[in-house]
């Protein structure tokens, strides 16, 4: 089951950033496992305490160590090299069953893919009885993996064998063998269904549990069954939720991996004054877009500048399609609305990756073709598209198919009045900032003696407002969330919108 926690949001900078440790495993040791207890190894400790590794090529596995969270990694050996990472002995005699179970994730470009195999044994004596096989290549998630053991004994141990057929790397993590009769951690967390205010969220059970746990952003909340329904949370807010078994007589589990995720926007209000404007410069997530995936694994992403200076959306997935979706978007009061963007597509050899433009006059109504761009384009081209039919739910849709060439690249979208759509609208009034981005405060200096300040969200609602004098102002956004505001100031000289990131 796919499942995007911490490790997942932080797989693309550990890769860029972290490095092996190069201490190696200890010798081998016994662990008991008592029916209701549980073994938990997360390498947090930098180590891998009583695990082995079992090689006769270059390969092996070795910590990772990074800035949120360790992992145990195989790493990137020559084609058909092997190694085995082995647990250390259990003793489950106390128990009839147990559950295993642990997170993975796996990188590569092109396929054949390198392969997991998870397997266990009774004793060292034993041959390794294969539990599954995982070959995939998923640059963005990460997934968790349980099964249900009942072959067990004194000397039980699980494995598992990397094989590289030129991959990357294979990651492995949380790794949980709970004794049946006691708690189980829950594993395998979703969630789906999310709205501006709630998602239903699920995870694995047992069957003993009597209730659950749910922390959500530090609030936690009793649920009697799963999936459960979330509700009265804000929009376009990030949550993470973890969740532990309560098996009753005292008996808790450990809490679950957490896993994040973020709601909706609300209906974003665009108007001649206060056209709507995303650069993808506020964060190196998107705000108030949404990834649908038609085909593969993977969707859009920001490129935080590694690839092009600064913020762009950006696709490449190898043969995927995905669109990227924005919020609901009030157009009704734009005299003459217009969508605005840049877009590049660099050909590889003969291939060249596509997009196509879309918009829908709300959630329900079937997308309607603006353009499709199938062509190389090796420089930045802006386009500008009217945009027939306003509500006050419009939707635009950018969607685009790997060719495996050189990807898509989408940036400064802007849905506006075409006369003054645009950051200044009125070149006669000089407009000065900083710093912007900002913490908190932020100064203005224009060549107006007077006039009048409105900050609006990106829904179009007022946050604040000040007025200009002698030509200067300051705002503060010291308790406003993280997020990009605009700005707009009319004057004896001019009008201009500006936009403001709070950090």
């Amino acid at each position: 089951m796919k499942n995007k926690h911490y490790f997942a949001k932080a797989l693309f900078a550990t890769v860029m950033a972290l490095f092996f440790n190069a201490a190696t495993a200890v010798a081998q040791c016994t662990i008991p496992i008592a029916p209701g207890q549980s073994y938990i190894e997360d390498f947090q400790s930098g180590e891998m305490e009583c695990w082995t590794v079992e090689t006769t090529s270059s390969a092996t596995w070795a910590v990772m160590q990074g800035t949120e969270s360790n992992v145990v990694a195989f790493q990137n050996a020559s084609s058909g090299d092997e190694a085995r990472l082995v647990s250390p002995t259990f003793d489950l005699t106390g128990s009839n069953s147990a559950t295993f179970s642990f997170a993975y994730a796996m990188m590569a470009l092109f396929p054949p893919y390198d392969e997991l195999t998870v397997s266990y044994r009774t004793s060292p004596s034993d041959s390794w009885h294969q539990l599954d096989i995982f070959s995939i290549s998923d640059w963005a998630n990460t997934y968790d993996a349980s099964f249900t053991l009942d072959d067990l004994s004194a000397t039980f141990q699980v494995s598992f064998l990397g094989h590289c057929n030129g991959g990357y790397y294979v990651f492995i993590d949380d790794i949980e063998i709970a004794s049946a009769g006691g708690c189980a951690r829950p594993v395998g967390l979703t969630v789906n269904e999310i709205t501006t205010n709630s998602a239903l969220l699920g995870w694995s059970t047992t069957g003993n549990e009597e209730n659950w746990t749910i922390d959500i952003n530090g609030h936690q909340t009793t649920a009697t069954s799963q999936p459960y329904l979330m509700e009265r949370l804000e929009p376009n807010t990030e949550y993470t939720f973890r969740v532990k078994s309560n098996c009753g007589g005292g008996m808790e589990s450990e809490w679950s991996q957490p896993t994040t995720f973020k709601t909706l926007c609300d209906v974003i209000v665009v108007t001649d004054d206060l056209p709507y404007f995303d650069d993808f410069e506020a964060s190196e997530d998107f705000v108030c877009w949404q990834n649908q995936i038609e085909a593969g694994e993977d969707g859009w992403v920001i490129d935080p500048g590694y690839l092009i200076l600064n913020n762009t959306a950006f696709f490449i997935w190898l043969g995927d399609v995905a669109w990227l979706v924005s919020a609901p978007l009030d157009i009704t009061a734009v005299t003459d609305p217009y969508l605005t963007f840049k877009h590049r597509q660099r050909s590889l050899e003969i291939n060249v990756d596509e997009l196509s433009v879309y918009y829908a006059t709300s959630p329900d109504d079937s997308w309607h073709l603006l353009d499709n761009f199938t062509s190389a384009c090796e420089d930045w081209e802006e386009v500008s598209y009217a945009l027939p039919a306003a509500s006050d739910t419009y939707l635009i849709a950018f969607r685009a198919k790997s060719n495996h060439a050189d990807g898509v690249y989408v940036d400064d979208v802007r849905v506006g009045n075409y006369v003054d759509d645009g950051v200044e609208e009125d070149a006669s009034l000089a407009v000065n900032v900083s710093p912007n981005p900002t913490l908190g405060r932020v100064s203005i200096e224009t060549n107006a003696a007077s006039g009048d300040i409105t900050v609006f969200d990106l829904f179009g609602r007022k946050i604040t407002s000040t007025m200009l004098n002698e030509g200067r102002a300051e705002i503060d956004l010291s308790g406003c969330a993280k997020g990009v505001y605009m700005a707009r100031i009319s004057s004896e000289v001019g009008t201009s919108t500006i936009k403001l990131v709070k950090e």
